[in-house]
């Protein structure tokens, strides 16, 4: 079966610019952390990055975090962030794809040991088959797919292609 390109990357450049306005104007004059799920979401979070300079004026590090996506439970959530300036601090937890929101949850639960003032999330293309209790605080693209049907995110430098097998 062969990957159908479903949204140009001029559009996902248009929504990713359109989330991090909104990241902006909800967390303006916060202390604010982005951290990006390893590979695509890492890569997501650097491009949102971006586009937050633009709007603030303000160079924004975006940090990994590492799970094993395919047995979360008995894996360890790894990040570079730095734990000792979290206290008040906002953080936005941005991913390139959310299944069921598995990923995500392990993700929020290993930060709950923090002193964090908030925990958001960030997707860009959200599939709507949510088995645990997360909806993204900001959305690319929300899309209608049966199980069987898969979602690839593809970054390549600025350019991001968003697929459907």
């Amino acid at each position: 079966m062969t990957a159908n390109l479903i949204i140009e990357p001029r559009r996902v450049q248009q929504k990713l610019q359109r989330m991090a306005l909104e990241m902006h104007e909800r967390n303006s004059g916060q202390n604010l952390f982005l951290a990006g799920i390893d590979k695509s979401g890492f890569e997501v979070a650097k491009m949102i990055a971006g586009y937050l300079r633009g709007f603030s004026g303000k160079d924004l590090p975006v940090y990994k975090i590492s799970i094993n996506k395919q047995d979360p439970l008995n894996s360890e959530v790894k990040t570079d962030l730095p734990s000792g300036n979290l206290e008040n601090a906002t953080l936005i937890i941005i991913d390139d794809v959310q299944n069921s929101g598995r990923t995500m949850m392990y993700c929020i639960r290993h930060f709950l040991q923090f002193p964090l003032r908030s925990v958001q999330t960030c997707v860009l293309v959200d599939r709507l088959h949510n088995d645990f209790p997360v909806k993204s605080d900001y959305t690319g693209i929300s899309l209608s797919t049966t199980l069987q049907e898969h979602v690839t995110v593809d970054v390549n430098q600025d350019e991001v292609n968003i697929y459907m097998k």
